[in-house]
């Protein structure tokens, strides 16, 4: 092994929070090759500096370890940066003049399909936002489009809430073949009639899994390949400027998704440290097991790849709404705004891919939300004959929850990563029932803590800000204004280390990744105020400055990374 540099490429100035095991403080970080050379005194730093080293000084500002989304979905955030926004509308004529825009820049004859009705990122007050508390009908959008398909998309219940809403013209709905005798395959979704039986262009989805463009909209564009390269871009952007440096995608990515990262990585602007799960593609049980023994063999253990792309291991669905699967099976890659594939299975199917997964050495993540209950039997069979701990085996998605399951947690050694931006905020109502012992166990981040288990939070793109997520987790507060199980709530420091250095251990990468520890990597995020020091909202009201990825800018007025993967 060659020495270690006693000289700095870069030294970093500020109040640093290494998060190291003693959670020490420091008022300087010196850099090399990329990673953490030490972390003390600004003396003592500036007594490794050279003619070359640059010295970036952040004064009073707040340096912390970059956070790790554990659970991204990182391109359906940039997938909402790409087709025209109806924000402000608040009108019907509101959204037929954006409409009209749209159509004085459109060929005639192309569709025309816009971002959905309401405010984003959450669209909340979709339709009730506008002043006639309705959707644009067909009739309506043909006047403002006569020669152009118009489809008003839906934000589905992953990120707006149900009932969720779209719009065509009439010409939209002859393309899709809808008509007063068309019956969607979805029971969730509704085609909404005029008193005559005939379609005013209106469709409500009451699900939570949008599935209404893979239903009845089959003419509707899709996204493509390379809207998917660059809603990855763009959303690498947008996840920087916010002090992310690492995300983890565990729901299972889909095979487009995974070549996006791919051609990113080739072209040397994969700044983003991106651990991928692959997607379950397989549709029957011999697909399963000749993709599981014959193609997947690079997923198992550790994966393939590198610091800034790596793949392992593979999702698997459990529970779900049957009737997806035969709406999914016409084309599985037809991700929508999402990036994996919405199979789901019976607990029955789950088992017997979970045991292949498990026979040929995969590791399986899969996402079980409030059936911890119905799930857990199965998993302590599987480790009974299978050592699913020591491959880190997760369980995405964790909410509802008791005292007993999660023992059953620890005893099998698996991960567990949660969600507290939607359960505890976003979608709580959902637990309004539960009593107060019941919500203490909601998201039970502290819980897991206190018991060892290895739990790291993502912000499941809802919104993207991992200062959110951690805001959430320490006030446990729902829209509502409720505190969803106050004695649960964690301590910022502790809820920090969830959207940090907890993530490491998705990827194998605990002993290299995380703290800002000599050896690591040099990843940090550069907060305008100390996020410890912050109560309550004042958690949401900070600024993130800078943002570094193996000791490399790439946010922020420092910002020197051009192209080139960072080490």
């Amino acid at each position: 092994m060659p020495p270690e540099p006693k000289t700095a490429d870069r030294i970093v100035l500020g109040k640093v929070i290494t998060l190291d095991k003693g959670s020490s403080r420091a008022e300087a970080l010196a850099i090399a090759g990329g990673r953490i050379l030490m972390a003390g005194t600004r003396e003592e730093a500036m007594r490794t500096r050279t003619s070359s080293t640059e010295v970036d000084d952040f004064g009073g500002a707040t340096i912390i370890p970059g956070f790790n989304d554990a659970h991204a979905h990182l391109t359906t955030v940039g997938l909402k940066t790409l087709r025209p926004t109806l924000a402000g509308a608040r009108t019907v004529n509101d959204v037929l003049d954006r409409v009209r825009e749209l159509v004085r820049t459109t060929p005639k004859g192309d569709w025309i399909v816009t971002m959905p009705v309401g405010e984003p990122p959450y669209y909340f007050d979709a339709p009730s936002g506008l002043a006639e508390a309705r959707m644009p009908d067909r009739r309506e959008l043909d006047s403002a489009a006569p020669d152009h398909p118009v489809y008003l998309s839906s934000p589905g219940g992953y990120w707006g809430q149900t009932p969720c809403h779209s719009s065509l013209n009439s010409l939209g709905l002859k393309l899709n073949g809808i008509d007063r005798n068309t019956k969607p395959a979805s029971p969730s979704i509704e085609i909404v009639r005029d008193a005559q039986g005939e379609p005013t262009g209106v469709i409500v989805e009451r699900g939570f899994a949008s599935i209404v463009e893979q239903d009845v909209l089959r003419a509707v564009p899709r996204f493509g390949s390379d809207d998917r390269v660059e809603a990855l871009r763009r959303a690498i952007r947008l996840c920087h400027a916010r002090g992310t440096t690492s995300i983890y995608e565990g729901h299972g990515c889909a095979p487009d998704i995974v070549a996006a990262f791919r051609r990113l990585h080739e072209s040397g602007e994969l700044t983003m440290r991106s651990g991928l799960v692959l997607g379950a593609t397989w549709t029957t049980p011999g697909e399963a097991e000749l993709t599981m023994r014959d193609w997947l063999a690079f997923a198992r253990g550790k994966g393939l790849g590198d610091s800034m792309l790596r793949i392992s291991g593979v999702f698997i669905p459990c529970f779900g709404e049957p009737h997806l699967n035969a709406i999914v099976a016409r084309d599985v890659n037809d991700l929508g705004w999402g990036d994996y594939i919405r199979l789901v299975n019976t607990s029955g199917d789950f088992e017997r891919q979970a045991r292949l997964a498990a026979k040929y050495g995969l590791r399986v993540h899969t996402v079980i939300s409030n059936r911890l209950e119905e799930t857990l039997p199965v998993l302590e069979r599987l480790a009974s004959e299978y050592p699913i701990g020591e491959r880190r085996w997760v369980l995405e998605h964790v909410s509802k929850s008791s005292a007993a399951g999660l023992e059953r947690i620890r005893a099998m050694g698996v991960g567990v990563t949660l969600i507290p931006g939607i359960y505890l905020w976003k979608g709580a109502q959902s637990f309004s029932a539960l009593t107060d012992e019941e919500l203490e166990f909601l998201s039970p981040a502290k819980q897991l803590l206190e018991l060892g288990v290895p739990v790291s939070a993502g912000t499941d793109a809802v919104p993207y800000d991992p200062l959110h997520c951690l805001w959430a987790m320490v006030t446990r507060r729902a829209r509502s204004g409720r505190a969803m199980g106050p004695g649960s709530a964690l301590s910022n420091e502790d809820a920090l280390r969830l959207v940090t250095t907890n993530g490491a251990w998705l990827t194998f990468e605990e002993h290299e990744k995380g703290p800002l520890s000599p050896g690591y990597f040099a990843d940090l995020a550069v907060l305008a105020k100390d996020p410890l020091a912050a109560i309550g909202d004042e958690i949401l009201d900070n600024e993130c400055a800078g943002t570094m990825v193996g000791g490399r800018w790439v946010h922020g007025p420092h910002s020197d990374f051009t192209q080139g993967t960072p080490q």
